[in-house]
Order: structure tokens, then C-alpha cells, then sequence
């Protein structure tokens, strides 16, 4: 019995040191992960960027309260009073957005006597970037990966019905889309929701419906997600360089369908919450260079954030914890163009880009 006891003693210690190998095995993979992932992005920010950019993403991710016109505004002051000493307005944004001053949190949102929600919570980065739009009361816009609604509920703030501003909604999931139809239904009136949006679900990275259809195009790309990706553990452990080349190609794909349906002198923003400039200023280089839609870069100052190349960027490093958000603004000037053939030095550019993906993904598994 004594020797029985003690054979079965010796394998749960076997076993015990097994599975602390194979939890060894597993930590190491991950902080493999990780330091490819660290190393990927100092390589494009600098060590001295990063070192803060990379603590500033790690924090709690910063949200303001996007206030809906539509919700009656005595139900909204009621539930507000008691947090007015430490609610401001973020002046900077054109859409009424209140934020909390020590970045506490907010109650959830809540029906008023109408049964509409009364505010969304999201980054100011994401309304900033709808306001790029320079929307009119009456113009006619497409969302054009629409889910899960918060972008589209800044823009109908801009948008008045009466004046027949009309708003398409797109998102190819099901799934994501029925989030968006039940975001849309909560926080606006029936009549607004029948006559003035509608909702579809193609995919975005074919030429959308007709040509030259709207007045302003908004295109926030599927992208890395880095912040979101350092907040979520097994999201980040799929992460590869070589992900970030894939995001690129369909984020082009994208915007060439973006380009087509805005009209000739309209704008379209392209928007990204990526902090990697593959997915950002490149996709917008490669557009410009071979997209048969002729475009033109508007280039502008926001109030937070930080110029690129191309468009803007704003990262929580430097903006008391906002974003990332990178958005690009750009006017069409032209009908479509022939085919566009690439030079051999643009060929050379991508086929360099795609193979340092694949180089940094080999290092990774090495």
C-alpha cells in the first residue's frame, strides 16, 4: 500500500512538473508575441516614442458622452446634475460631447420619456474624425463599414431630415449589422429611421451601388486594433506583422469603393484606429497612385492630434489618452480614369512592403 502511495504520488508530481512546463511553454510564447509585437512597432515609432506611446495604450481606454439630439433634453438634465461638477464639454468638437474631468465612469445610457437613449459612449477621436466630413444638413452620405454605430449616430447629429439629409448605412456581417439596425432603433425616432437611413449589407470592398451617389463618403477601415488588441489577450496572441500587410489590402479595396460612390467635389474620410502607417498614409499613397478616381489630399489642423503625411493621427500619448484614430481626408476631383498601370519602382514598393511582413513573421516563430 505504502509503495502504491507513493508511485501515486510520484506521477502527480510528474504530472505537476508537466503541466508547469507546458504553462512555461506557453508564457514564453506569448512574451515571444509580445516582443515581436514591441519591436515591430519601435522599429516605426523610434525607441523613444514608443517606450510611451506603448504605456499609453496599455491604460483604461478614454470615452467621452456623444449627446443625442433626439433625446428630450429635461430627462437628460435630470440624470446629469448630479455629475455636473465633474462633466466639461469638449469644446473642440462641434457635436455636443461631454467628458468626464478625471476620466471616471460614466452610467450607462438610459431611456428617455420617448424611449430613446439619451448618449452614446465612444473615443472624441472617432467624432472628430466625423466632423472631417464637413457634413451639411442636407447631404446624402454613406457609412460605409457602419458597424457598430457610433459614427453613424455623430454624423445623423449633422444631418436634419427636414432638409433631406439622408444617411446609408453599410456593414456586410449579419451579426453586426443587427447590432447597428438595434443601435440606430434605440436612438432615433421611428420616422427618422424610415425616412432617412437606410441600412444594407454589401461588401464594401466592391464598387457600391451607382456611381457618384453621395455627397460624403466616411470609411472607418477593419484595422489592427493595436489598443484593443494589448486589452485582449488571445486577440493579441494572433497578432503577426504580416497581418498588417493583409488589413492594408482590403482596407485599398475599400477605399477604391469609397471613391467611386462619393461625387465629383465631395469628400471622403478614411479612418483607421491602426497605429501602423501600412495601414494608414500607405493605403492613402498607394490610392493616390493607383486609383483610377482622381483625388486630391485636404489637408487641415484639428485641435488634438498630429499631422502625417497624408492625414492626421491621434494617439493617447499626446492627447491626454484619446485614440488612436488616423483619418485622411480626401476630395474627389474628377471622373474615373483608364487603367492605371503601376510603375516598376510602386511594384517593387508593395512586393518590399509584403516581404518585410513576411521576414518579421519568420523572426517571430524562429
Amino acid at each position: 500500500m505504502a509503495g502504491g502511495k507513493k508511485q501515486d504520488k510520484g506521477k502527480k508530481n510528474t504530472l505537476s512538473k508537466n503541466k508547469q512546463k507546458a504553462l512555461q511553454r506557453e508564457q514564453d510564447r506569448k512574451q515571444a508575441v509580445f516582443n515581436a509585437f514591441s519591436n515591430h512597432y519601435e522599429q516605426e515609432w523610434g525607441a523613444e516614442r514608443w517606450q510611451g506611446l506603448l504605456e499609453a495604450l496599455q491604460k483604461p481606454v478614454r470615452h467621452c458622452l456623444l449627446i443625442n439630439k433626439y433625446c428630450h433634453t429635461d430627462d437628460l438634465g435630470t440624470k446629469l446634475t448630479p455629475l455636473a461638477s465633474n462633466l466639461e464639454r469638449l469644446e473642440y468638437l462641434q457635436t455636443r460631447c461631454l467628458v468626464s474631468r478625471d476620466q471616471s465612469r460614466y452610467p450607462p445610457p438610459s431611456h428617455d420619456r420617448h424611449k430613446l437613449r439619451d448618449y452614446y459612449i465612444l473615443d472624441a477621436g472617432s467624432v472628430l474624425a466625423t466632423e472631417a466630413l464637413e457634413l451639411e444638413p442636407h447631404d446624402h452620405v454613406l457609412d460605409l463599414c457602419a458597424a457598430p454605430g457610433g459614427k453613424s449616430l455623430a454624423i445623423l447629429q449633422k444631418l436634419d431630415p427636414r432638409m433631406g439629409g439622408q444617411l446609408t448605412v453599410n456593414e456586410l456581417s449579419n451579426d453586426r449589422r443587427r447590432r447597428l439596425r438595434q443601435v440606430l432603433d434605440e436612438y432615433l425616432p421611428p420616422d427618422v429611421v424610415e425616412e432617412s437611413i437606410t441600412v444594407t449589407g454589401r461588401d464594401g470592398t466592391k464598387r457600391y451601388s451607382e456611381p457618384e451617389q453621395y455627397d460624403k463618403v466616411l470609411l472607418d477601415a477593419p484595422c489592427s486594433s493595436e489598443r484593443h488588441l494589448l486589452h485582449d489577450e488571445k486577440e493579441f496572441e494572433m497578432w503577426s506583422p504580416k497581418r498588417t500587410v493583409i488589413n492594408a489590402k482590403r482596407q485599398l479595396a475599400l477605399l477604391k469603393a469609397a471613391a467611386y460612390s462619393v461625387a465629383v467635389g465631395g469628400l471622403v474620410v478614411y479612418g483607421t484606429c491602426s497605429i501602423s502607417s501600412v495601414e494608414n498614409d500607405k493605403v492613402i499613397s498607394k490610392m493616390l497612385r493607383k486609383g483610377k478616381v482622381p483625388l486630391e489630399v485636404v489637408r487641415r489642423k484639428w485641435p488634438i492630434g498630429e499631422p502625417t503625411k497624408y492625414g492626421w493621427i491621434v494617439l493617447p500619448d499626446k492627447t491626454e489618452g484619446w485614440g488612436p484614430l488616423f483619418f485622411a481626408v480626401l476630395r474627389r476631383t474628377g471622373v474615373e480614369k483608364e487603367d492605371k498601370v503601376a510603375s516598376e519602382d510602386e511594384e517593387e514598393e508593395d512586393h518590399a512592403q509584403e516581404e518585410q511582413g513576411e521576414e518579421e513573421e519568420e523572426e517571430e516563430g524562429a
